[in-house]
């Protein structure tokens, strides 16, 4: 019966870890891509009056 408990809370683990996971990543990838767009405004000189 432990056998069983034990794995429903490692696959609840597994879960909620992956949620978090998702969210992390998907900020990074946010970041990133509003890294670049500024990256290639500045190399273009779209920003150049700012900088």
């Amino acid at each position: 019966m432990t056998d069983i408990i034990t794995v429903a809370i490692a696959i609840l683990a597994i879960v909620l870890i992956m949620k978090i996971a998702a969210k992390v990543i998907k900020f990074v990838l946010t970041l990133a891509v509003i890294g670049v767009v500024i990256y290639i405004l500045v190399n273009f000189g779209l920003l150049s009056s700012l900088f």
